[in-house]
């Protein structure tokens, strides 16, 4: 019967010593994936010399998609892909032939695809709001056409338009473009898995190159 007391109490005192070791704090998630839409606003100056536009490409609807993984409860690597649909440059520019002026214009396309690696660290461990700030970099294929309307002027013999140059399309043309960026966001949860996100990225290149605003839904694993 001592031996049988002995073997609980050591029993007993081995559970309340095991209770009293701190317990590792459970990760809040290891990874999760989203879906998001956004609005980029692309800087693209017109490279023809000479040539009349707003360098600005605004309001273009951006579509994408990512997953990140977490290396602890505040620090996450982020994949994203997407793409923007087609934005539109318009440009003119003053001609001279034969002493007369005349204008040429054109109509520019651009439509960026793009592929986002990403460090990013989370603020707070909680199971509601994280903001976060990020930096990583933008891989792009840009494709660009260039579509010329016909260019004409008055000719005094006949007295109708000639046209000096035919209207004509260059391109599309396609380039890959590797640009660092810097981001801003959050995270808030409805459910202990399921979020809405929203952030905001800014692509560098020479200057600001890309601004980009982005709202979505995900969830944890």
């Amino acid at each position: 019967m001592k031996l049988w007391f002995l073997l609980v109490a050591a029993s007993l005192g081995a559970a309340a010593a095991a209770g009293a070791q701190p317990a590792e704090p459970v990760r809040l998630a290891r990874a999760d994936a989203h879906g998001a839409i956004g609005w980029e606003n692309i800087h693209h100056p017109q490279a023809t010399p000479g040539s009349y536009s707003n360098d600005w490409l605004n309001s273009v609807f951006y579509g994408g998609a990512g997953a990140g993984w977490y290396w602890t409860d505040h620090l996450k690597t982020q994949v994203d892909v997407g793409a923007g649909t087609r934005a539109r440059q318009y440009n003119y520019r003053p001609v001279l032939v034969g002493g007369q002026s005349t204008t040429e214009f054109s109509e520019l396309r651009v439509q960026d695809r793009d592929l986002a690696i990403s460090q990013q660290y989370q603020f707070f461990r909680n199971q509601w709001f994280h903001p976060h700030v990020g930096a990583g970099v933008d891989i792009v294929r840009e494709t660009t056409t260039q579509e010329y309307q016909a260019v004409t002027i008055y000719d005094s013999a006949t007295r109708l338009p000639r046209v000096i140059s035919p209207p004509h399309t260059e391109g599309p043309e396609h380039r890959f473009v590797a640009r660092p960026f810097g981001e801003v966001g959050f995270k808030g949860y409805m459910t202990r898995r399921a979020f809405f996100m929203g952030d905001a990225r800014v692509m560098f290149r020479h200057g600001v190159d890309e601004v980009l605003f982005r709202i979505g839904f995900g969830v944890d694993f």
